[in-house]
């Protein structure tokens, strides 16, 4: 190949007219070029808006043999001028070897993303690179890189392995596990084009991994795949996942399988002690509306899982209300969040009584946000006279309480509390005037509810 030196040379000696366009860009073009020399300077300038800079780059690029180079010369794969294309071209062949694999395989993304570039017919370099990266030589080092990919770059390899159709099952049982969810659930598929006593083996190891949305293609796949679907139909019903839990209700009436007898029949064994299991017992109670015994769900409401506590919580009825309001005092946001919202369904008069107990027990020790939403449980003249009730009891924080009572008449505008008497109605009214009377309290909104 001509220097690119000599080729400067030739560019500098040419002798246009100085004002035309081409004279300013090959003079742009030698000021930029007279101090370029590292590998760095030649990648950066071949994507330079000038095409005698690019051309130059490229020139350079092709005397040098790296992957950041390969990279650049496939962007000029698709240059929007003809000569730079050829360029890049004829550089880039060298690289279709299967000693430059670790080359090609740097540049994988780049490769891939030429396929939706059209400034020319790249699908002759596309093939050969592919072509080369099916080696038979070279297909541990395509397998080692296909093990820390991800993305487009892992389903690409997958596909040009799979392809290859060598040791396919050891190509599954690698893609089954990969890290990229697309790359198993492809693996997923593949499995379903091999005979089902190669095919279940490897599925039966899927499904044991974690990841619900494969796995819930696993176990479809699976039930066409077994002689009798039952005993895994079984197990699937007891499952954490609820997507598997979903799939294995639906398919069980078809294999002769009683959803509510395998429940049953679990709970005449011990109580487990993982969280899995205990997911598994709760979520298909749930899902059945099987109401457990009390041993069971206190086991479930004591256990160190904050999603079992949370399952739990979900199974208690109107008739546990000790329970729910026990549960409001969990560490975890989410199941005090989940023994709120049950509480919430429940009528005024059966909760003014058990939330004033437990706010007298906790008051102090509550977090801001939770003393506020306990309280919020009650109805709300119920509210306020649960307030003036602590103001009368405790007089040494007199102004904690008259801040409470305060922050209480600003959030009001149209109470709604049928359960409060009227005549206590209006001695709760007049006890709210009575403290703005002596400016104890400052609400303008008292006036909307206090008359």
């Amino acid at each position: 190949m001509t220097s690119t030196w000599e080729w400067l040379d030739r560019l500098k000696s040419r002798h246009l007219p100085e004002s035309t366009w081409a004279e300013r860009r090959r003079h742009e073009a030698l000021e930029l070029l007279a101090n370029a020399r590292g590998s760095g300077s030649w990648i950066e300038l071949s994507a330079h808006y000038n095409g005698f800079v690019r051309e130059v780059a490229v020139r350079e690029l092709s005397r040098q043999s790296s992957p950041e180079a390969l990279v650049a010369l496939i962007e000029r794969l698709n240059d929007w001028v003809p000569q730079i294309r050829e360029l890049a071209l004829a550089a880039m062949n060298r690289y279709l070897t299967p000693a430059q694999a670790p080359a090609l395989l740097f540049a994988l993304p780049s490769l891939m993303a030429l396929a939706a570039r059209h400034r020319g017919d790249h699908g002759p370099t596309l093939l050969a690179a592919r072509a080369v990266l099916q080696s038979a030589q070279i297909r541990d080092e395509v397998l080692a890189h296909f093990r820390g990919r991800q993305g487009k770059t892992a389903r690409y390899l997958f596909a040009l392995l799979l392809e290859q159709g060598v040791d396919t099952q050891s190509l599954l049982r690698l893609a089954l596990a990969h890290r990229e969810l697309t790359v198993r659930l492809a693996a997923v598929a593949a499995c379903e084009d091999l005979p089902a006593a190669d095919a279940a083996p490897l599925l039966h190891e899927a499904l044991a991994r974690p990841g619900a949305k494969v796995r819930v293609c696993v176990l479809r796949a699976l039930l066409s795949r077994v002689e009798d679907p039952a005993p895994l139909l079984r197990d699937a019903l007891l499952d954490a996942s609820p997507a598997i839990r979903n799939l294995a209700r639906w398919a069980a009436p078809r294999h002769d399988v009683d959803a509510l007898a395998v429940l049953a029949e679990r709970l005449r064994r011990d109580m487990p002690g993982g969280k899995r299991p205990w997911l598994g017992i709760l979520g298909l109670a749930a899902e059945l509306d099987v109401s457990l015994d009390m041993p069971w769900l206190n086991e479930a409401l004591r256990c160190d899982y904050p999603s079992v506590r949370q399952a739990a919580v979900r199974l208690l009825g109107d008739e546990h209300l000790d329970e729910l309001l026990q549960a409001l005092g969990d560490p975890s946001d989410k199941v005090f969040q989940v023994a709120l919202g049950l509480l919430h369904k429940l009528p005024w008069l059966a909760l003014n009584a058990g939330v004033r107990a437990r706010l007298d027990g906790h008051w102090h020790d509550l977090p801001t946000s939770r003393r506020a939403a306990i309280l919020n449980l009650m109805s709300s003249w119920q509210q306020i006279a649960y307030l003036l009730q602590r103001l009368d009891a405790e007089p040494v924080a007199e102004a904690l309480w008259l801040r409470q009572i305060e922050g209480w008449c600003q959030r009001q505008y149209q109470i709604v509390d049928p359960v409060t008497p009227k005549d206590e109605r209006a001695a709760l009214q007049q006890r709210l005037k009575d403290l703005a009377a002596a400016g104890r309290i400052h609400s303008p909104r008292l006036a909307l509810f206090a008359g």
